[in-house]
């Protein structure tokens, strides 16, 4: 399996990803091609080596005559303390850019990707401004060089043939920024959003670290996380066009995953044996036991002294979790004493990615081992596509299922 890490030392930008895929190894023909089959002309691309901060590094230089270059190319002298963005080119609604994606060359996978980008991007627009999706019209991240900048990450991950996209935690800068309507906190309202649940980290930086159109891209494409295990072979430097008190790039790191085998670790076991607990209270002595850091929560009916029915609730969780459980499952039931036991434990590595289908992209959790692999759908996030379309959820499964086997015979 090969995986890429993004790094985004200096932030990151749609161009900036570009340009570091491109230093990566993608080759510049055939992600050029590819992109002339989006928008096929009005547009010029020639990628340049820079140095930031002592960094040799690749600036993109996708350049759209007519419209704002500087709109989501990060990082410009003239802005760096507030992040100024203006755009001039066309306002495109969603139905716009979907209809120019829709209709281009790029290859059945990197359309459904773009699309599941772009309706993300929609969906968090929307969601800020308050009205409904199809009345949005996006302004900076609706240019020609927006678009192109995230079918270039699409294409990109074909021609290094990446199976697995893992993103740092996401800097942010101090500052305001000032985009369309006037000026915006840092990060501006559309990228915070995106942003809703993924790792930040403040960096004392004035000015916007990261784009709106990147953070549509990598909380699309991408799973948080720390490094991941993984044989470095390729490095690929972006760079910004600003100089900060940090390099101003972004960094990908492409690879292959370690050879698969099982993790062995301790874990404690914990039980208590219960026959005078109301049956509906169980339900939040669970939720307050995995809050308190347990692995997995089960019940087990057994038969007492007497003939008596009761049930065993048992726990796991990592040594240093123990207390906490024990203290939860003593507070939040009525039993007055815990068991724990050590046992070892074998886990397959698993991974997380996405999968882009008809009602958006979809987490997968994917395991491999044995000579097998095998990947299921994020059942929470098939049960918020079931209750936002009132669908029946084996329906819902049923579309995700098929959209994860297209996507692994690709």
């Amino acid at each position: 399996m090969n995986v890429a890490y993004v790094e985004m030392i200096g932030g990151a930008a749609g161009d900036m990803l570009l340009a570091a895929f491109l230093d990566a190894g993608a080759d510049r023909a055939e992600l050029e091609r590819a992109l002339r089959g989006v928008v096929a002309d009005g547009w010029t691309f020639a990628p340049r080596r820079v140095v930031k901060r002592g960094i040799a590094a690749t600036y993109a230089a996708l350049v759209v005559p007519g419209e704002d270059g500087d709109a989501e190319h990060h990082h410009h002298p003239h802005d760096a303390a507030h992040g100024h963005r203006h755009a001039h080119g066309p306002r495109r609604t969603l139905a716009d850019v979907l209809a120019i994606v829709e209709r281009s060359a790029l290859s059945p996978r990197q359309r459904e990707r773009a699309v599941a980008i772009y309706r993300r991007l929609g969906e968090a627009e929307a969601r800020v401004h308050g009205v409904d999706i199809d009345a949005i019209h996006f302004h900076e991240i609706g240019q020609v060089d927006a678009i192109l900048d995230v079918a270039a990450t699409c294409v990109a991950l074909d021609l290094l043939e990446i199976d697995e996209l893992r993103v740092s935690p996401f800097p942010i800068g101090n500052g305001w920024i000032r985009m369309q309507h006037g000026l915006y906190p840092n990060p501006p309202p559309a990228t915070a959003d995106l942003l809703r649940g993924w790792p930040t980290r403040p960096v004392d930086v004035d000015g916007e670290l990261v784009t709106t159109t990147a953070a549509a891209i990598l909380t699309t494409l991408a799973t948080p996380g720390a490094r991941p295990a993984m044989v470095p072979e390729r490095i690929g430097y972006g760079a910004g066009t600003s100089d900060f008190s940090i390099p101003n790039v972004t960094r990908v790191t492409v690879g292959t995953r370690a050879a698969v085998s099982a993790d062995v670790s301790d874990v404690v076991i914990l039980e208590a044996n219960i026959d005078d607990m109301l049956p509906q209270h169980y339900e939040l002595a669970m939720e307050r036991l995995f809050a308190a850091g347990a692995l997995d929560v089960w019940l087990t009916p057994i038969t007492m002294k007497k003939g008596r029915p009761a049930i065993t609730l048992s726990a796991i969780a990592v040594p240093s979790d123990e207390d906490a459980v024990a203290r939860a499952m003593l507070h939040e039931t009525t039993t007055i004493g815990v068991r724990v036991r050590t046992e070892r434990r074998r886990v397959l590595e698993r991974t997380v990615t996405t999968v882009a289908t008809q009602y958006g992209p979809v987490r997968v959790k994917a395991v491999a081992g044995n000579g097998r692999g095998r990947a299921r759908a994020e059942y929470d996030d098939l049960l918020r596509i079931a209750r936002e379309r009132a669908l029946p959820l084996p329906e819902v499964a049923r579309v995700v299922d098929a959209a994860i086997q297209r996507d692994s015979e690709k």
